[in-house]
């Protein structure tokens, strides 16, 4: 059974403005949540969040388990997104 995986408004339009080939290499990351939580994903400390590592970006997950749901909260560069 696939994951259900969506993207916050902010997570859209912050992936618009990222160059090729960094864009590619994150849709696709992005893309392979449908099969579940592979990847370099760890659980944040002090929140319920997880973070997906692509390079030097990061993906920040709302993961609901249960409901096999994952929800991309924000994505930008490792020094930035953690400010969120």
């Amino acid at each position: 059974m696939e994951w259900q995986v969506a993207l916050t408004d902010t997570a859209k339009k912050r992936i618009a403005k990222i160059p090729q080939p960094e864009k590619g290499r994150i849709l696709k990351a992005i893309d392979k949540l449908h099969g579940g939580l592979d990847g370099d994903i760890r659980p944040m400390k002090g929140c319920d969040d997880f973070r997906l590592r692509i390079g030097g970006w990061r993906i920040i997950l709302s993961v609901d388990i249960p409901s096999r749901s994952i929800l991309v909260k924000y994505v930008d560069t490792r020094g930035d997104v953690y400010k969120h």
